[in-house]
């Protein structure tokens, strides 16, 4: 086993029962295609919204400027939770995992959904705690930490104190 494979989603899904959160496809990924991957910028990624489960998961789509056959490896979920926090939860391919992908795509979604949230306690894959220590160093950021989670909301987000502010009251 790698030591790239999350392992959030089968431990979430063990807990919880079946919640509506998906999982990528395994694909096969060049290493010139890495590579590319790899050059690319967080702003180089956009998303589109192509469902829900019918409760409080919305899914996404990555969209790329380039033609890579990947987001099918990709799969971006974001939970709403206490009806104001974007929760993400993250699954990427084996062949996607350990070149920077997913901080790209952390940082990405929250310009998209103005913020995302991590419960502390739903992080069952520790270099997720790496990816939020370098979302924390991005520039056009706030980010903010207590001792249930973490939070990174956009600069451009026109809601961003009062986000904080029930953020660091919870």
């Amino acid at each position: 086993m790698s030591k790239h494979r999350a392992l959030s989603y089968e431990l979430w899904e063990s807990i919880n029962g079946s919640i509506g959160l998906r999982i990528p496809e395994q694909i096969k990924v060049s290493d010139e295609d890495k590579e590319t991957i790899h050059n690319l910028k967080w702003t180089d990624l956009d998303w589109s919204e192509i469902g829900n489960d019918g409760s409080s998961i919305i899914w996404l789509e990555m969209k790329l400027p380039i033609e890579l056959e990947i987001t099918k490896g990709v799969v971006v979920d974001i939970q709403l939770i206490q009806e104001t926090f974007y929760q993400i939860h993250i699954g990427l391919a084996e062949d996607l995992r350990g070149i920077g992908l997913g901080t790209k795509i952390y940082r990405s979604i929250v310009d998209w959904a103005g913020h995302i949230y991590s419960g502390k306690g739903r992080r069952h894959n520790p270099i997720i705690n790496h990816v939020w220590d370098n979302l924390k160093s991005e520039q056009g950021v706030t980010c903010s930490s207590n001792d249930l989670g973490d939070i990174c909301i956009s600069n451009k987000n026109p809601e961003l104190d009062n986000i904080l502010r029930l953020f660091n009251e919870g």
